[in-house]
């Protein structure tokens, strides 16, 4: 009896480690390959089973089904249950089939794969992911042996560096493509996108240049730019510090030899790092007058932008220029993140400055009064040109004058004065004589405006109606204005002398001198009759 009450433990006891060893058995699913070929029609793929235990086990095999973005399928063939007996540590290798639709897209930048599970009775499930091999840029083969190359990458505004941007940085990017091949290729298209690894999104989605043809052994450059603002195909808050891939590539169709209308494309990639700031102000998209003529009012356009990850509140700027004598506040107060606000500053541009170009500085504070910063140390300073033409200095010149004939009280005078444009651009000048009532009744000018070129010089008469009891040193002055702005007063010496009387001074001036000839002549005539009148009578 007491053996028999034995024997019965002990099989219970078998049992017991029997049914542990069931339900601790662990299966493990290995593939032989863990990507699959992009190629369309009925394929087959091996994996093998493992358990870790001794287990005789139903399992059956299944693997999801994959769709494309219009739905074309790739399915997996369900392996039926059926029993299978694993020794510890065994494997068993199991062959599954599956198929690609025809027209299946791979699509660039998309991941296909499928979740391959194994379900025991007993062992529990094991699944194992299974991919296809990622697509590449171009969709075809490069037979026409065309070739694409990112030559330079640079940052032409912003603060960031060619191989790390910031937002609201401008991106000029050189590219090369070239023909390699012996025969020629046409209808090139070159075709680009700025790919984000953190969202697996197109930050900027794929876009074409101008196509082109390109000969054996040519090769053009294209220059492609864009910026990193709030008008890319992804919401500027949903981009990340990390990695940003510049996707290039070059299609066209080969124009002769044996493969003539075959399709040919190359391409070529570049990564660049993305820095996004926390706490960050910058002003861009600035709109200032191309010219700003003298004395007239200037509006300054900008829009605020915290491209930082946190709100701002208490933001201004500073408006500075030294010569222009500006140095002002402008408030712009809080801003939420990755928003913006308008930037608007006007002024009054003082009189008489140069023409010429001057720089504005601004500079963005956050509500402590710090300068924005990043995190590579750049300030939020700015620097705007503003480009000051037209009239804006008074014009120059300078007066001689010189006496031309007469000076006499009582007679016309004529005085002639040469004007030198002693500036540095063309001006036009009004003239005008001035300071003259005392000793003269009227005075006329030959011209009264004048056009001269920087360092041309003209000759004006001036003609003054002469008092009659005008005498001694006079002065009148010649005035020259521009603009209605008198730019010079030249006093002028004039003397004035007694007119002439008897046979004398000017009486044998102008017409006089006819009349008078003739009364000599005849006084000559009397005093010889007399004369001889006087002979005469003495005989």
């Amino acid at each position: 009896m007491k053996t028999k009450k034995l024997n019965i433990l002990f099989a219970s006891l078998f049992a017991f480690v029997f049914l542990i060893g069931l339900a601790s058995a662990t299966m493990t699913l290995t593939p032989a390959i863990t990507t699959l070929p992009q190629t369309t029609g009925t394929h087959t793929f091996d994996f093998t089973i493992t358990s870790d235990v001794a287990v005789t086990d139903t399992i059956n095999f299944t693997a999801t089904t994959i769709l494309d973005s219009n739905s074309n399928t790739i399915t997996f063939t369900t392996i039926p249950s059926a029993s299978y007996t694993f020794t510890a540590g065994e494997s068993k290798v199991i062959t599954m089939t599956y198929i690609v639709s025809t027209i299946f897209n791979f699509e660039f930048t998309e991941e296909y794969k499928t979740t391959l599970t194994a379900t025991g009775t007993t062992s529990g499930t094991a699944t194992k992911t299974i991919s296809f091999e990622a697509s590449n840029f171009c969709a075809y083969n490069n037979t026409g042996e065309l070739k694409v190359s990112i030559e330079d990458i640079q940052v032409t505004e912003g603060f960031g560096e060619d191989d790390e941007w910031f937002a609201f940085d401008e991106i000029e990017v050189e590219l090369s493509i070239e023909n390699d091949g012996d025969e020629d290729v046409d209808n090139v298209v070159v075709e680009w996108g700025l790919y984000n690894t953190q969202t697996n999104e197109w930050t900027i989605e794929v876009d074409e240049e101008e196509d082109f043809n390109l000969n054996e052994g040519d090769e053009e450059i294209i220059t492609i730019t864009f910026s990193i603002n709030d008008d890319l195909d992804e919401d500027l808050q949903d981009l990340q510090d990390g990695e940003y891939v510049l996707y290039v590539k070059a299609t066209g169709e080969i124009a002769d030899g044996v493969n003539e209308g075959q399709n040919a494309c190359a391409s070529d990639s570049e990564s660049n790092n993305l820095v996004m700031e926390d706490d960050f102000v910058i002003l861009n998209n600035f709109e200032v007058p191309e010219s700003i003529q003298c004395d007239s009012e200037v509006q300054v356009l900008a829009d605020a932008w915290n491209i930082g990850s946190s709100d701002q509140e208490g933001i201004y700027v500073i408006v500075y220029n030294q010569e222009l004598g500006i140095n002002e506040k402008v408030e712009l107060g809080d801003i939420d993140a990755f928003d913006s606000s308008d930037f608007v500053f006007n002024f009054q541009l003082p009189e008489g400055v140069k023409e010429k170009q001057y720089y504005l500085t601004l500079t963005v504070y956050d509500e402590d009064d710090d300068v924005y910063e990043n995190e590579n140390d750049d300030k939020s300073v700015f620097s705007v040109p503003l480009n000051v033409e037209g009239t804006c200095l008074l014009a120059e010149a300078s007066v001689t004058a010189v006496l031309e004939s007469g000076g006499q009280a009582g007679r016309e005078m004529i005085v002639k004065a040469t004007i030198l444009n002693t500036g540095t651009k063309t001006s036009t000048y009004s003239l005008n004589a001035a300071g003259y009532a005392e000793w003269a009744s009227l005075a006329t000018l030959n011209k009264t405006s004048l056009t001269l070129e920087a360092g041309k010089s003209e000759e004006v008469l001036l003609t003054f109606e002469v008092k009659d009891d005008a005498l001694g040193n006079s002065l009148f002055n010649l005035e020259v204005l521009s603009e209605n702005e008198l730019v010079v007063s030249q006093p002028v010496q004039v003397e004035i002398t007694k007119r002439g009387f008897g046979i004398t001074g000017n009486f044998f001036s102008g017409d006089n001198k006819y009349i008078w000839g003739i009364g000599l002549l005849n006084l000559i005539l009397i005093v010889l009759i007399i004369v001889i009148a006087v002979r005469i009578s003495k005989r």
